[in-house]
């Protein structure tokens, strides 16, 4: 009997599970949103029994869709980067889990960053910033002594998924490595470090390779799934580096530039490389193959957030690409500096916070909208460039995210950026990516990057060079103005402190 594969894929904003056939045509999907939680400004949360519910209550729906067409299945995982849970010893969660959003312990990144420099980043792969677990469990220690002391486990999301689907506690390399804590030359929990934090190995789950076979689900889970007991688990990985697979990027030379509610560009490399002053990270994507890329905090969010201004309903997304492109290039002398959610690459700020330059009384609502697209744009061509630093230029760029759904977007990217991009044909993102890792792990095909052949490009978008030539000298004004405000965001990211 044929055999099928789930890619589970856990997101910040919901969980999507896709069931593809050995030929990996999709045969069934669902998915369902989750909430986050802000109980305080700077504290980005989620409950981790609401995400596992949910998890459950999403591949139960998938079952159900795919109905006679059904086979048996492995499972395979991917979730955001950067969760932590804090759990007892009976693997209870002592709160919920903090987000890679959250940004409660920045001053105890900046005591990190002072204290170690680039020594950490070089080591594990993960600058020092509050999304990052040093900085986390730092904060903890010290804020929250009583849960630190009542702290048996620390867990990702993921982690704690699979641990209630089938009673066994592990954890992925790729995970690990995005949590700050694992040593990238020895591809193990980096013990220096840890004895730094005040924390014991045991504290953290043993290491596994995103193919393997983490066991089966639980008999009486299975059978509330609608599955079957024998259904194997492989533990799969982030979604970040899953989306690489998603999209075919899986060759050096490759990059992945995705543009959704954040961006982020990466590239595959045999070895763990790092960029001279941190503007980079390098996390594990599977069978020995590490990524080297970046990631900002600001995309297509800068439009949700613009979108809530209306006084009335919203504009959809098509007509605010509209407004914009009314706007001539250089948004008649506005320039945006899109940092409303703090920044990670390549500058690593958290202070950072949105300032609108050049403002004239006449300037009009269409040049503030085009200056948003533009100045996502400048941030992640500036992300793109220190990757290009590490890896050298990329023969191919795949296009991935909801800014793909835009010509007029993805123009004004290749405009900025000055590389030519390709939307993949089928954008089948994180989810296929997990599913692929229960294929290997299953035996079903030897290596990750053999799918690349089931992804085709379309024609590339290439830069107006006249258009090109403007944005360079824009390129060149957008960073002197962040260096120009770069003091002022401590300012005032204190002063918000102290208002609050």
């Amino acid at each position: 009997m044929s055999e099928q594969f789930m890619g589970v894929d856990i997101g910040t904003s919901g969980v999507r599970v896709v069931i593809y056939g050995q030929d990996l045509e999709p045969i069934s999907e669902a998915s369902q949103s989750l909430s986050v939680l802000t109980p305080r400004p700077g504290w980005v949360e989620q409950d981790p029994e609401v995400v596992v519910t949910t998890v459950a209550d999403v591949i139960c729906t998938a079952a159900k869709q795919a109905g006679s067409a059904l086979r048996p299945l492995t499972i395979g995982f991917s979730c955001m980067m950067h969760s932590l849970l804090v759990c007892n010893e009976r693997i209870e969660p002592l709160g919920n889990a903090w987000l890679w959003s959250d940004l409660r312990s920045t001053a105890i990144a900046t005591e990190l960053q002072a204290r170690f420099g680039l020594e950490l980043y070089h080591r594990t792969g993960c600058p020092t910033h509050p999304a990052f677990w040093p900085s986390k469990l730092g904060w903890l220690r010290l804020e929250r002594p009583q849960v630190w002391r009542a702290a048996r486990y620390f867990l990702s999301l993921k982690d704690y998924v699979i641990y209630h689907l089938t009673g066994v506690l592990t954890t992925d390399y790729s995970t690990a490595s995005s949590t700050g804590l694992l040593c990238s030359q020895t591809k193990s929990w980096d013990s220096s470090l840890l004895g730094e934090l005040g924390i014991e190995q045991t504290c953290l789950p043993p290491l596994a390779e995103p193919t393997d076979l983490v066991g089966r689900l639980k008999p009486k889970l299975a059978r509330a799934l609608g599955l079957s007991p024998d259904t194997y688990v492989t533990i799969g990985g982030t979604d970040g580096t899953l989306s690489n697979v998603g999209v075919g990027a899986v060759s050096q030379g490759d990059m992945a530039l995705m543009i959704g509610s954040s961006a982020a560009c990466r590239v595959v490399s045999p070895t763990p490389r790092t960029h001279p002053q941190g503007s980079t990270w390098c996390y594990y994507l599977a069978q020995d193959t590490w990524l080297v890329g970046g990631a900002t905090n600001n995309g297509g969010n800068m439009l949700e957030w613009f979108q809530r201004l209306w006084p009335d309903a919203k504009p959809a997304f098509e007509s605010l690409t509209e407004l914009a492109a009314s706007s001539p290039p250089g948004s008649r002398g506005i320039l945006f500096l899109t940092f409303l959610a703090g920044e990670r690459s390549p500058t690593w700020n958290p202070s950072a916070r949105g300032t609108l330059l050049g403002l004239t009384l006449s300037h009009r609502l269409e040049d503030i909208a085009r200056a948003l697209f533009e100045g996502v744009c400048l941030q992640a061509a500036s992300m793109c460039r220190t990757v290009i630093e590490v890896m050298g230029m990329p023969h191919t760029i795949r296009a991935t995210g909801g800014f793909t759904k835009s010509p007029f977007w993805l123009q004004m990217m290749a405009d900025i950026s000055g590389l030519p991009l390709q939307v993949t044909s089928t954008a089948q993102g994180s989810s296929f990516g997990a599913a692929v890792m229960a294929m290997v792990a299953r035996g079903f095909t030897g290596h990750f990057g053999d799918v690349q052949g089931q992804i085709s490009l379309g024609p590339p978008i290439s830069p107006d060079q006249t258009t090109r030539d403007f944005y360079k000298q824009l390129q060149s004004l957008y960073e002197s103005a962040y260096q120009g405000e770069e003091a002022n965001f401590r300012l005032m990211t204190d002063w918000q402190s102290s208002s609050l």
